[in-house]
């Protein structure tokens, strides 16, 4: 029997099917696959340890008391206290892996959380869906945004034919009017929700969220 999958070259990332090979290794009887904290180790790396804890879970349908929460926090310490700059778009931990631009994913996402989103993010890894406003947003990515942002429980989040929401979404849509070519800051979106929404800003809460 098979105990540990780390054979050279495809053990290892050369051919983009380390976490494969290692995820199909256990299912042929592997006791056990090295890993590595985000993918980072000599060469190209082993299996990173928070895509094999994934595949683990998925495999054995249980986390067998793991708290996949803290691949998040490892992130976190990774930026904080390393200062690795981890890509956008890394699987599970990067800034955008669970944002959407697209006005028809955001308008799944009010509709239904799960429409879009692959797992329950939020209690999983800490990390709830998230909207990039940008020229493809629309109403519906305005105002998952302000309700995510805001973190506004059901009875009072807004609804994208709000004429408020609307009057923000002219704003958005002239700054791309004029030849933008950038996403929509969080700081520019608080801005707005200040002008049109100023409801959401009653409170200390609110107004620690919006700095």
């Amino acid at each position: 029997m098979c105990r540990r999958n780390n054979w050279n070259g495809t053990g290892h990332n050369d051919f983009h099917k380390v976490l494969a090979n290692a995820t199909a290794a256990w299912l042929y009887g592997c006791m056990y696959a090295n890993g590595t904290i985000l993918g980072y180790g000599e060469r190209t790396g082993n299996p990173p340890l928070e895509g094999l804890v994934m595949d683990y879970v998925a495999l054995k349908g249980t986390t067998n008391g793991m708290d996949l929460s803290v691949i998040t926090e490892i992130a976190e310490y990774f930026e904080r206290e390393i200062g690795y700059k981890i890509p956008a778009n890394y699987p599970l931990v990067g800034r955008d892996f669970n944002v959407t631009r697209a006005g028809i994913h955001a308008d799944g996402l009010l509709k239904d959380e799960e429409i879009y989103n692959v797992f329950d993010t939020a209690q999983i890894l800490r990390r709830p869906p998230r909207v990039a406003v940008d020229k493809t947003s629309g109403a519906a990515g305005i105002a998952w945004w302000i309700n995510a942002y805001f973190s506004l429980p059901r009875d009072r989040q807004v609804e994208k034919r709000s004429p408020e929401v609307a009057e923000i979404a002219k704003w958005v849509d002239a700054q791309y009017d004029d030849g933008r070519t950038t996403s929509i800051s969080d700081e520019e979106m608080v801005s707005q929700a200040r002008r049109h929404l100023p409801q959401l800003f009653e409170g200390a809460r609110s107004e620690r969220l919006a700095g």
